[in-house]
């Protein structure tokens, strides 16, 4: 080989190993994605999403391949539109890659919560009286479920967004019946079931708290033994009242005159209060006991040192005293 040759196969040889180099150092620069761009999603499920099922839309360049994964799963081919059915409930992610020319791009991804449970009825804590003579009402509520939020319905009426409390104005056109209906909401639109309340309206009421009588007697009265009280509530109005007291005292001479009621009888008064209220119907009456109300009752003091004759054949005037609302 001559010195001329020599030297042109030794640049052919470092041309050869140049290019191999050029070869070898210049595949990763396509391999690593960073020329690849990253698909959008275009369609998503919300977060939190009431739906056990997800559908994901997504687009690239033209022409450009996708590989999906989800919850940490290996990516695999797919296409646009994907449909994930079955979730279970709580935090679900989906991810999404374009595939180019043997490239990856860097993942596109999305995290969601599926929550299917409905959130707890919500509990009322104050409604409007039954029955009312109001026009103007308010009612308010509770709910256990952590930011939910509340629609109504009013008259069986349609469902609107509402907040605690609520004061809205009936019809008092007629002495009708009236609704409340409230239901709770969550963040993924999961409805509560229904919290409802009906009352009624009725006209007439005097402003200064409805009348009524009260009648009671009782014979037969015999030393240190009590005897209940037959006692009628009477309510002449055209709606149904709550009496919340009622007292009875006895007058303090008989008749005819002789036996002092303080010195000789006892009384216990009826168990009406206003936890322990009488609901009297319209135009009705009401006998104790009734209700879970216990009667008035009345003994003769039993006096073994003392001569009480005297009461013997006598009488006492019974006078009532009491509160009533509608």
């Amino acid at each position: 080989m001559t010195p001329t040759n020599a030297r042109h196969t030794a640049l052919a040889l470092l041309g050869v190993f140049v290019a191999f180099l050029v070869a070898v150092h210049g595949m990763p620069r396509a391999a690593s994605g960073h020329s690849v761009v990253s698909p959008v999603i275009t369609s998503r499920p919300a977060d939190p999403s009431a739906s056990t099922t997800a559908t994901f839309a997504f687009a690239a360049l033209s022409g450009a391949g996708f590989r999906c994964a989800r919850d940490g799963s290996s990516f695999t081919a797919c296409a646009s539109p994907v449909t994930y059915t079955g979730l279970a409930q709580g935090r679900h992610t989906f991810s999404v890659v374009t595939v180019a020319a043997g490239a990856e791009s860097t993942p596109t991804a999305y995290g969601w919560v599926v929550d299917t449970v409905a959130p707890p009825a919500p509990v009322l804590t104050t409604v409007p009286a039954n029955p009312t003579s109001n026009a103007t009402n308010t009612a308010s509520w509770t709910s256990a479920g952590a930011g939910a939020t509340f629609r109504c319905s009013l008259e069986n009426g349609a469902w609107t967004t509402c907040m605690s409390p609520l004061t809205w104005l009936i019809d008092t056109s007629n002495n009708g019946q009236h609704q409340l209906a409230v239901q709770a909401v969550d963040a993924a639109g999961n409805v509560s079931a229904t919290t409802a309340y009906a009352f009624t309206h009725q006209k007439g009421l005097p402003e200064s708290g409805p009348p009524f009588t009260v009648a009671g007697s009782v014979g037969d009265l015999v030393p240190g033994v009590w005897r209940p009280l037959s006692v009628t509530v009477t309510n002449p109005n055209p709606v149904t009242i709550r009496v919340s007291a009622l007292t009875v005292a006895v007058a303090a001479d008989s008749t005819p005159p002789g036996c002092t009621s303080a010195a000789n009888l006892e009384l216990r008064q009826p168990s009406v209060t206003t936890s322990s209220v009488l609901l009297v119907p319209s135009r009705g009456s009401v006998t104790l006991p009734g209700q879970g109300v216990a009667t008035a009752q009345i003994r003769l003091r039993n006096l073994p040192n003392v001569n009480q004759d005297v009461c013997k054949n006598k009488s006492f005037a019974l006078t009532w005293s009491g509160t009533a609302s509608n």
